[in-house]
């Protein structure tokens, strides 16, 4: 089970990852069911690049996990090497994420920036092992050809989305201290019947999604039957328009997406800035007061 947890930086926002609770919920279902062996798994992200202690079982522990019965697998630790049909090629994957007879995506529900929202088939993203992901599936690679081709490698077999409480505005990815409570869980057998789902309960067009778009052009699009309400979330913020353009150029400049994720990314004591942040704690702390100012002023 891939939950988003990676992306966890205070005990004061939860909105921007699967809460802890409702994954050890499905757990304990899973076990009375006669499962034995479930591993929660996750890799380690660009908040390694800036931020100590970052490793997935600590993160794991401070955000809430308390595994008793089920482990908590980190993907970085245990990557060996997996040649892809596709562009990765030569390239690692966790073992355990590998192994599995039955993969689940949980995923939270919010916006991204540079791809209008992200749900379940961008949070499979978050296996490949590469800890500095922006070096290696952005500036390297197509981050959404990489994921659909892991999609294709290892079969994700069921998708669930968090949106009990869901984060929204322009920095949905990464915070949200006024989230929705949009009291919302979607699931389904086919990640992409997920994600355009989600989609269309934001308000969006689904097809302007990168990972939704390259996912239903290489899995093909499907048929889709919903139960439940299909009505767009109240008061919900999207990305401003034609941000996502300006990001994904971005991103081929790997020391420009390297420095402009510090300077917007605020961090629990517990994981310090890296000592050689310091030099400019200053811009990142102005940063950030920027970004507190303009989200005012979201609805």
């Amino acid at each position: 089970m891939k939950p988003n947890l990676m992306m966890f930086y205070s005990r004061r926002d939860m909105s921007v990852i699967t809460e802890p609770a409702l994954v050890e919920h499905l757990v304990d279902r899973l076990v009375d069911r006669g499962f034995t062996n479930v591993a929660v798994v996750e890799s380690q992200n660009v908040y390694g690049n800036w931020f100590e202690n970052r490793e997935v079982a600590t993160v794991a522990r401070y955000a809430g996990y308390r595994p008793t019965n089920y482990r908590i697998v980190d993907l970085t630790e245990e990557a060996v090497e997996h040649r892809y049909s596709g562009t990765l090629d030569l390239h690692t994957v966790g073992k355990t994420w590998r192994d599995a007879d039955f993969r689940v995506s949980f995923a939270k529900n919010k916006t991204h920036f540079s791809s209008h929202y992200t749900l379940t088939i961008k949070n499979v993203y978050g296996t490949m092992p590469e800890q500095d992901k922006f070096r290696a599936y952005h500036r390297d690679r197509e981050v959404h050809h990489v994921t659909t081709e892991l999609l294709e490698e290892f079969p994700v077999h069921f998708g669930i989305v968090d949106g009990v409480w869901s984060a929204d505005g322009l920095l949905g990815i990464k915070s949200d201290l006024k989230p929705e409570h949009t009291q919302t869980i979607i699931a389904g057998s086919n990640l992409v019947a997920v994600d355009i789902v989600g989609g269309r309960k934001m308000g969006l067009d689904p097809m302007k999604n990168l990972f939704v778009r390259r996912a239903v052009r290489r899995l093909g699009r499907p048929d889709i039957r919903v139960e439940g309400d299909e009505s767009v979330y109240e008061n919900w913020d999207n990305v401003p328009p034609g941000v996502e353009h300006v990001l994904n150029y971005g991103e081929e400049w790997y020391g420009f997406s390297n420095l402009l994720g510090f300077l917007s990314s605020e961090m629990d004591p517990v994981f310090p800035m890296k000592p050689r942040y310091r030099v400019v704690f200053g811009l990142r702390r102005a940063t950030l007061s920027l970004l507190k100012f303009v989200s005012r002023f979201e609805r």
